[in-house]
């Protein structure tokens, strides 16, 4: 984390408090271990708790025992919200689909459903930029 904010780069105040990433990671391993239980925020499985399938992966309040981890109930989300996630759950399926088979048409179905993309013809340019710049990109990417 430390090499990703630059050298000259300080964590931000919240950052130090809460203890950050490995602050989550200590208190999850104490928790499960047998110390202190926890509530934390994680990504497990609780798809259907934000209106995806079962198997989706999510991030929500989780309470943290020696038993195991159990997602809390969370507020419903509105619609808009709903279509959200959802929208951007399948940018993530479609990504883990091109990273593991090499599609690039999954790569490009990834960026163009994007809401921040949203366009097919930008999702070319981006794939096709990508795999220029970056040929560990281009070579997992080949044409299908």
């Amino acid at each position: 984390m430390a090499a990703a904010r630059g050298v000259d780069a300080h964590r931000h105040e919240e950052d130090l408090v809460s203890g950050g990433y490995e602050g989550v990671a200590l208190s999850l391993m104490r928790a499960l271990a047998g110390g202190i239980p926890a509530q934390l925020i994680l990504n497990v499985r609780a798809g259907a708790q934000v209106g995806l399938p079962d198997d989706a992966v999510a991030e929500v309040p989780c309470a943290v025992t020696a038993r195991g981890v159990s997602p809390r109930p969370t507020t419903p989300l509105d619609l808009h919200m709903q279509g959200l996630v959802a929208q951007v759950k399948d940018v993530e399926r479609a990504t883990i689909e091109a990273a593991t088979t090499g599609s690039r048409a999954a790569a490009v179905r990834a960026f163009a459903l994007h809401p921040l993309i949203d366009s097919v013809t930008t999702a070319r340019v981006l794939v096709r930029d990508y795999c220029a710049a970056n040929p560990t990109i281009g070579a997992v990417l080949r044409s299908r």
